[in-house]
């Protein structure tokens, strides 16, 4: 009787890939001793409500260059949630892929601390940030959603010890934050913290988007607004009656108590791009954005039985994602942009 495969997943974002990403990726396989290590990875847009620092495809690549099998995508109305749905929608989809184990990063690393952290229903309207004050740790948010939908699956959760603070601003370390590189590396040189060469690669930051951000507040009507995911509790107002702000200082007068700076972002994302509440539905599907040769090998063992899309045809999710592309693309010059919708819907990574 042929064994069955180990096969562990992550969750990730990769804004922009770094060393760290790579201890990450090394431990999960060490840990968990598996065959195949598979990743969610978020698409053009981020958790933090920004555009991603790189485009997916050179994130995926990396990931396949240093350990990675698999790569599968989180469709973007669940990347711009808070972090239960992100969570909860990543780990479906690692289950989608039959995956028995789940490794995520943990500033605590201690599965019992970060279980006693939530021990209460958190009320409605209140950003989870907010809520645990200083108490938690950001990434220890994550991973109790990631605990508590691994468990309801019967998926094993480990957790490992993060090498950097998710905010920390230093770059003098071979390992540093994903924020810290993007805030350096037009400034200093980073080429210690990351195996990517940025100066390379087309970045993006939310600053190009607020000429198409302010455009979407000013023309949508408030029905219109009501409808996008996240708007609620008049948020749209807020975000309206400041829309004549630069954007930076937009989202620093509309950030309060009640919405965070990363709620805030999230909205404008999904007000620029026209995301729906009624668009959400639960995941069903997995996309494969790369794989290796081991991770096709498994996909080939799996396909009777694994609901997941290696063709952008087949994806149910392509107009969202195609869209999502588009404007990622929109503050680039037409041959950038057109070279990521081409990618969009003809691009599949195979490392051999």
């Amino acid at each position: 009787m042929k064994k069955r495969p180990a096969i562990t997943g992550i969750v990730v974002e990769y804004n922009p890939f770094h060393n760290g990403h790579i201890y990450h990726i090394q431990k999960a396989r060490e840990i968990s001793q598996c065959d195949v290590l598979i990743a969610v990875m978020s698409p053009h847009f981020v958790q933090r409500g920004e555009p991603a620092f790189i485009d997916k495809w050179a994130r995926t690549e990396a990931a396949l260059n240093h350990g990675v099998d698999i790569v599968i995508e989180l469709p973007t109305y669940f990347a711009l949630q808070s972090a239960d749905y992100f969570a909860k929608a990543s780990v479906e989809l690692l289950n989608i892929m039959h995956v028995d184990t789940l490794v995520f990063g943990s500033e605590s690393n201690d599965l019992d601390t970060i279980r006693n952290a939530f021990s209460f229903q958190p009320e409605v309207g209140r950003s989870y940030a907010h809520q645990m004050g200083g108490a938690v740790l950001s990434n220890d948010i994550l991973g109790y959603q990631y605990i508590q939908t691994a468990q309801a699956l019967g998926i094993k959760a480990i957790p490992i010890q993060r090498t950097n603070g998710y905010h920390d601003t230093s770059v003098e370390a071979a390992i540093a934050s994903a924020t810290s590189i993007r805030l350096n590396h037009r400034v200093r040189d980073v080429s210690h913290t990351t195996p990517l060469n940025l100066d390379a690669i087309t970045t993006h930051d939310i600053s190009e988007y607020e000429t198409l951000i302010r455009y979407a507040l000013k023309t949508k009507t408030r029905a219109h607004l009501q409808s996008i995911l996240l708007v609620d509790e008049g948020i749209e107002n807020l975000l309206v009656k400041h829309s004549n702000l630069p954007l930076g200082a937009l989202i620093a007068t509309c950030t309060s108590k009640r919405y965070t700076t990363s709620r805030i972002q999230r909205t404008l994302m999904n007000i620029l791009l026209d995301i729906k509440k009624d668009d959400v539905k639960p995941p069903a599907q997995a996309r494969v954005l790369g794989m290796n040769m081991r991770g096709q090998a498994y996909l080939k063992d799996i396909k009777n039985d694994a609901n997941y899309v290696t063709s952008f045809k087949q994806y149910d999710l392509k107009d969202l994602e195609l869209k999502a592309t588009t404007i990622y693309g929109m503050v680039k010059d037409n041959k950038t942009m057109n070279a990521l919708i081409q990618d969009e819907i003809s691009k599949l990574i195979l490392k051999r």
